[in-house]
């Protein structure tokens, strides 16, 4: 999160991609093993697996840049997409309230999801895998007491 002063940028969080984390330092600890003991290994598994390091990488970086959240003076802004971006701006005189949701693994990490309601249940926007939803939350309601006239 990058905070400054009435604003806040956001991203996914990467606690998201923990298994995928275990999985490639588990093949890489196996593969090094494997290589430095000198027991025989395949070049293709060889190569496969450092593929599938590299790639399993690059893929959950690209897919947490695809998704930023920002706080401002004035509104919320999602932005979605890497190439076509994809951004809706909600304005603080248009939010009536939030949701956290957070499963037990997600409570145990810190981060969840939060609805942002608009003034009815059926409208409502989804900010998915934030880091710290409680604190996002609160800088949220300060900055929409603050700047969108709505007091607690």
């Amino acid at each position: 999160m990058q905070k400054e002063e009435g604003k806040l940028k956001t991203r996914n969080t990467r606690k998201i991609y923990l298994f995928i984390y275990l999985m490639i330092i588990i093949l890489a600890a196996v593969l090094s093993y494997i290589k430095y003991t000198d027991r025989p290994l395949n070049p293709i598994a060889l190569y496969l697996g450092i593929g599938f390091i590299i790639i399993s990488l690059i893929s959950t970086e690209i897919h947490r840049l695809t998704h930023s959240y920002e706080i401002n003076k004035n509104s919320l802004i999602l932005n979605s997409g890497l190439i076509y971006i994809n951004s809706k701006r909600i304005e603080f005189s248009a939010i009536s309230d939030f949701e956290v949701i957070q499963n037990p693994w997600q409570r145990i990490l810190i981060y969840g999801n939060i609805e942002v309601h608009m003034y009815s249940r059926e409208s409502k926007v989804m900010l998915r895998n934030l880091n710290k939803p409680f604190f996002f939350i609160d800088f949220l309601e300060k900055n929409i007491e603050a700047h969108g006239g709505r007091k607690r």
